[in-house]
């Protein structure tokens, strides 16, 4: 009986050995890396102001605690996000310069000749919001629905006016994959920005625009503008009355979208460092409501699966860029 007593006390020792080799031994590899140590850029390829620059300083805001150091933006603007993008691909792979990439990076290529940079220059960490596009008129516009509008636009090609943020853009690619999903055939007006071609709707100089949902939620909200579709798979949670394309039949699916990544050969211990941040991000409850107060939903996808969306999204709006006529190549 005592034998088989000391033969369990030594058990219990044994395992709890085991157990503090283990936790020493993670312990040590977390630290082997020694990151951070100093500050770290966050490179944003926009100008100050804009959704990438919010979102930006959100992630800086309620994202240093998880990282352990002080994130700093900086705005690396020009060239369609060309600049600010090559840049944070071709800093030094050490873990303190890390770019905001967005939708620009999988569309861009395909649209810009010699576009200098794609999403296979970085080592994506993770993707964390999107933000699905759409279709809007006026509310006392003629057309009820998406039905009405895709009806008349048979009827009539070429005669409905749609506003877009600038050729080439996610919001003109929204417009272009619905229109191909609903055998219709639009007028595009480009603007400057969404901001501008929204003024044009309301003041009735074109028929309808394509945005983000969360760019003419604002207005709709005030009773002035009327959704017709969200051109995406999933509704938009400040919307949810709204149809999506995807639920109506219509295979026309444009999201816009946000997420981090580091230069090319940054250390699998760096990268897996900011995963396990951006997981703890993701649930932070006033870094949610933040995103949410802007109509954006929060998205996590991070390491291989990212680049696997990234790949597909790459893929996705090269075809609709070459079906619209404005691709490069």
């Amino acid at each position: 009986m005592k034998k088989l007593k000391r033969m369990k006390y030594w058990f219990i020792a044994l395992m709890v050995f085991t157990l503090t080799v283990v936790i020493v031994a993670h312990e040590a590899a977390t630290s082997a890396i020694d990151y951070p140590k100093k500050k770290i850029e966050l490179v944003v390829a926009f100008k100050p102001g804009g959704g990438s620059d919010t979102f930006a300083r959100a992630v800086a805001r309620y994202g240093e605690k998880y990282i352990g150091a002080p994130i700093f933006v900086t705005n690396r603007a020009g060239g369609s996000g060309a600049i600010g993008f090559t840049y944070g691909a071709k800093a030094k792979p050490d873990g303190y310069v890390i770019t905001l990439i967005v939708t620009t990076l999988t569309i861009a290529p395909h649209t810009t000749p010699g576009y200098p940079v794609t999403y296979k220059d970085f080592e994506p960490i993770a993707l964390l919001a999107t933000v699905p596009s759409c279709i809007s008129v006026r509310e006392d516009s003629k057309f009820k629905t998406l039905r009405d509008l895709i009806g008349y636009a048979k009827s009539h090609p070429g005669k409905v006016r749609l506003g877009t943020s600038g050729t080439g853009g996610p919001w003109h690619l929204a417009g272009a994959a619905l229109g191909a999903a609903a055998g219709i055939e639009f007028s595009f007006v480009p603007y400057k920005g969404a901001g501008p071609a929204i003024t044009a709707l309301l003041g009735g100089h074109v028929d309808a625009v394509a945005t983000s949902a969360a760019e003419i939620y604002p207005h709709v909200r005030a009773g002035k503008v009327r959704t017709l579709a969200i051109i995406a798979k999933q509704p938009f949670a400040a919307m949810p009355n709204v149809p999506t394309t995807i639920s109506m039949g219509l295979d026309a699916d444009v999201v816009s979208w946000r997420g981090l990544a580091a230069p090319k050969g940054t250390p699998k211990e760096i990268i897996d460092y900011w995963i396990t941040a951006m997981r703890k991000l993701a649930k932070d409850p006033e870094f949610v409501k933040f995103m949410s107060s802007r109509g954006v939903t929060v998205q996590l996808i991070t390491g291989k699966a990212f680049a696997e969306w990234l790949a597909k999204k790459h893929n996705d709006y090269g075809k609709i860029a070459r079906a619209a006529g404005i691709a490069c190549k």
